[in-house]
């Protein structure tokens, strides 16, 4: 298999969901050669773009997981679009971060377990080169927002298997920076409010939609 391909597929085993011009940016190739070598991944039934969206969201097929050793839906079961746009966003955020922030880079879901997080739609950890703890809520969905103060101080039930301890730990124990961040620009303004007014050690930021509403 050409290196460019395998690099993509080892890319998207991490991501899990991204766009072609995120992928030609985690791959730092062309975004024309990087096209070309989704296009063989497709054909090869590696990959999956079937999706009818612009930018399109690409994901590694079962046959691709049972390849790399990494999980993918199976059968019948899909992942949602809300699910698989959130990704995406996410990839957005990190790139976005990453050049603020030396190193800036999100954990797995796995490393949060092994840490006694669980957690939920849009709450992700991350960590640069400086050292520091990051908590990011990703806001892609227009949630309300007094979630914002649950979400930092909620106390996590935690996946036994990686953390014995049946208390699992909450955001605000261990995350030196909060980050809201919003795809909307004006929800976005209205979650800046709340936290004037509820006085949480939280920053926003407002990063453009990949897909119109």
């Amino acid at each position: 298999m050409p290196k460019l391909q395998g690099l993509i597929l080892e890319q998207l085993a991490q991501v899990q969901f991204a766009t072609n011009m995120q992928l030609a940016a985690l791959c730092s190739s062309q975004a024309s050669n990087v096209s070309n070598a989704i296009k063989a991944l497709l054909n090869a039934g590696l990959i999956d773009g079937s999706l009818q969206t612009r930018p399109m969201i690409l994901q590694l097929t079962p046959g691709a997981g049972r390849l790399l050793g990494v999980p993918t839906p199976s059968g019948r079961r899909h992942s949602s679009w809300s699910v698989m746009a959130h990704g995406c966003h996410r990839n957005a955020a990190g790139e976005i971060l990453a050049a603020q922030h030396k190193g800036f880079r999100f954990l797995s879901r796995m490393t949060l377990h092994q840490q006694g997080f669980n957690p939920g739609h849009g709450e992700h950890g991350a960590i640069d080169d400086a050292g520091t703890a990051w908590f990011v809520l990703l806001d892609d969905f227009m949630m309300g927002s007094d979630r914002i103060n649950r979400a930092w101080t909620r106390r996590h039930t935690p996946n036994r298997k990686h953390w014995p301890d049946p208390t699992g730990r909450a955001w605000c124990d261990v995350a030196q920076r909060f980050l809201v961040i919003s795809t909307d620009e004006q929800h976005a303004l209205r979650h800046r409010e709340w936290i004037l007014k509820t006085s949480l050690p939280a920053e926003v930021m407002h990063i453009k939609p990949l897909w119109k509403s």
